[in-house]
């Protein structure tokens, strides 16, 4: 937190006086009621050249994440996160993390965009190859199926 000074002129009656008030600048407040999410980031501190994702600790999801090339997330990043951490003993250090039930860790972690961009483009044509078979077999008449359908575009 920054302090930052002001002046401004006080008139009470009297001839005019200056004083300079301090005021501190505080984070952004977060109210108790309405809906939060607890794993939404302040996008003020994320870094656009970074694709952002939670990964759970199971089934070897870290390790493919940082073959992908995801790095993790310190609280030094992120600083709103690094107050949600203090007095509790958590064994992971700096990295931003949260518990999300029935014994489950997620990772807060990082890529880069480039890599995302072509990952993203990859699972595209995957997808549009797969819709294109789906359509190409809809109406062939095989593996037992009847009745058509029609898909307007």
């Amino acid at each position: 937190m920054s302090n930052t000074n002001t002046t401004r002129e006080i008139k009470r009656g009297r001839p005019s006086t200056t004083e300079t008030v301090s005021t501190v600048k505080r984070p952004k407040r977060i109210p108790m009621s309405g809906s939060r999410m607890k794993m939404q980031l302040d996008k003020d501190f994320l870094d656009e050249n970074f694709h952002y994702a939670w990964i759970n600790d199971q089934k070897g999801l870290l390790y493919d994440a940082k073959r992908a090339g995801y790095e993790h997330v310190t609280t030094d990043e992120i600083p709103s996160w690094g107050d949600r951490s203090v007095d509790t003993a958590n064994a992971t250090g700096s990295v931003v993390s949260m518990p999300v039930g029935q014994g489950v860790v997620a990772f807060l972690m990082k890529q880069p965009m480039e890599f995302h961009v072509e990952d993203r483009a990859e699972m595209d044509d995957l997808w549009q190859a797969r819709e294109a078979d789906m359509k190409k077999d809809l109406n062939s008449g095989t593996g037992g199926r009847y009745g058509s359908v029609k898909i307007d575009k």
